[in-house]
């Protein structure tokens, strides 16, 4: 190993190990340490970046790879181009770059893996240089990885950001049928969308986030925008999207494990099911997260889905609350939750369900009747999928549940790992909630346990302040607790000061949450529940 170390002119101090490649590398990717998902990664920190600097600058054996870390993630292209020395005055056109400058922008752009580009990081330098390439084969960034595009106008200045090695995309723009601005700006979308599988056909994940203003479904030039890339992208595993026709679900790549978009309805989700090519397709597919209308639908889709699911995430459409927009809506029955419950465990497609996700619209007032109760008996038939790990309902019902309830629950999923209930709408129980101990004791017998949300009553708080010992649970991290607004006279404001929950002043029941779980981060959550 010795001899393969480079002659340098180094610090004698400096250890040697570090000029060994793969040890340097290590050290790198502690400084360098980002939060990462499947689109792109949150840059290095301020300190991060100037330790990286600082590397890159003490001896060629660090540079190359203190530089690839300090590039590899860019929220914009403008320090690229501010390192090339590219400046756009307020009476010039246009940039055009020297040999010169494409050189210093070679010798970065190539260690970018992931970029995002945000609706406010086109300054009027990045379009000028942008538009330089727009209609070349240039690719700018060769080994960009992960691209986030938003801008509502611009598409046309994107290509030379694309390249063969790109794997994933995500698109965020608005786009308003009745907008004469955004009509004008079609063609330059679709032509983007069509250049995607010439353009970069290593793509694996494609999302795209389009704000209508309204449902995508009532929105239908939308969907056969995103038609081309979804069908001819060869290698695509996920697709996020607002709306897909019915053509482009019938003809999607059996490469894709992953799906989320509106559920097609009545005949065509029979015909597409049940279709040749869709039992190839949806055979394959781990994750299905759908957008619902009828519930009828939903039906159909127990009884004909093909393949074997570990994920399944059915939401309603996102409406507002006014009643003649929610007449177009369906809402979570606790009676027809129960019959779908039922009819998973009876299906092999579903019997392996790690994760199952319920969400109702959360456009409601904070302050909002609830007619319709959940209770254990909804649930109960769940009870039979014994892998489920994630269990998340969210709906406009009331949550009805006592000790022994959770007891059973406990019991049937021994490897659950986050259960959340109502946690964006409230539990808005008509009848006596759970105390504190009952929560702590639940945790208790969930080994797994990570996430929790429940609604809780306040009522003897104080006498329970002396008696509870800390939670014994090394697994938990978040914990939300809904009470009802009834009790926040409960909540007696300590003298002590500082807050753990906001901005509000810390309260006797802040102290007991921090007794209880002082392992839980970074808080616990408690919230209101307003409701008549």
């Amino acid at each position: 190993m010795a001899s393969e170390i480079p002659l340098l002119t180094v610090n004698n101090t400096m250890p040697r190990a570090l000029l060994i490649s793969e040890i340097f590398s290590n050290v790198i990717s502690h400084i360098g340490t980002h939060e990462m998902d499947e689109d792109h990664r949150d840059g290095p920190t301020a300190l991060s970046r100037r330790t990286l600097l600082s590397l890159a600058s003490t001896c060629r054996a660090f540079s190359e790879q203190a530089l690839d870390a300090l590039w590899e993630t860019s929220t914009d292209i403008d320090l690229l181009l501010q390192c090339a020395g590219i400046i756009l005055a307020d009476n010039d056109d246009g940039v055009i770059p020297t040999e010169s400058q494409l050189a210093i922008i070679n010798r970065y752009a190539h260690r970018i893996r992931f970029l995002t580009m945000g609706n406010d990081k086109w300054s009027r330098r990045v379009q000028s240089f942008l538009q330089t390439f727009a209609y070349s084969s240039k690719v700018l960034m060769p080994n960009l990885r992960g691209l986030v595009v938003g801008t509502d106008s611009l598409f046309h200045l994107v290509p030379p950001l694309l390249g063969p090695r790109l794997q994933h995309l995500t698109i965020q723009t608005t786009y308003y049928e009745d907008s004469e601005a955004h009509v004008l700006r079609k063609p330059a979308l679709d032509m983007f969308l069509r250049s995607l599988p010439s353009s970069c056909p290593s793509i694996q994940s494609f999302k795209v986030d389009i704000d209508t203003g309204r449902r995508a479904l009532d929105v239908p030039s939308i969907a056969p925008l995103l038609s081309h890339p979804i069908q001819n992208l060869q290698q695509l595993r996920t697709v996020i999207a607002p709306s897909i026709t019915k053509d482009t679900l019938t003809h999607l790549p059996t490469s894709l494990t992953s799906i989320e978009t509106y559920l097609p309805t009545g005949s065509d989700l029979e015909e597409i099911l049940g279709s040749s090519h869709g039992q190839l397709v949806f055979k394959n597919l781990g994750s299905v997260d759908w957008w619902i209308k009828e519930w009828r639908d939903v039906e159909d889709f127990a009884r004909l889905w093909p393949g074997k699911l570990t994920s399944l995430s059915l939401r309603c459409s996102p409406v507002g609350f006014d009643q003649e927009l929610r007449s177009d809506t369906i809402e979570f029955d606790p009676d027809l939750l129960q019959v779908f419950f039922g009819s998973l465990h009876t299906r092999d497609a579903f019997r392996y369900l790690q994760c199952i996700r319920l969400s109702e619209s959360s456009n409601y007032p904070r302050e909002f009747e609830s007619t319709t109760v959940i209770t254990l008996d909804t649930i109960r038939p769940l009870f039979h999928l014994t892998r489920l790990r994630v269990v998340d309902i969210d709906t406009t019902c009331s949550i009805s549940l006592c000790e022994e309830d959770l007891e059973e629950v406990a019991a049937a999923w021994p490897c659950l790992e986050v259960l959340l209930l109502n946690k964006e709408l409230g539990w808005h129980a008509p009848t006596p909630l759970m105390t504190v101990v009952v929560v702590v004791r639940f945790i208790e017998l969930c080994p797994c346990l990570t996430e929790l949300c429940i609604g809780i009553t306040l009522d003897n708080v104080d006498e329970e302040f002396d008696h509870l010992k800390p939670c014994n649970s090394d697994t938990l991290e978040y914990l939300t607790l809904r009470y009802p607004h009834a009790d926040e006279h409960c909540l007696r404001v300590a003298h002590s000061p500082g807050s753990v929950l906001g901005k509000r002043r810390r309260t006797q029941f802040d102290f007991l949450l921090e007794k209880l779980f002082p392992r839980v981060k970074p808080f616990c959550e408690v919230t209101e529940d307003y409701y008549f």
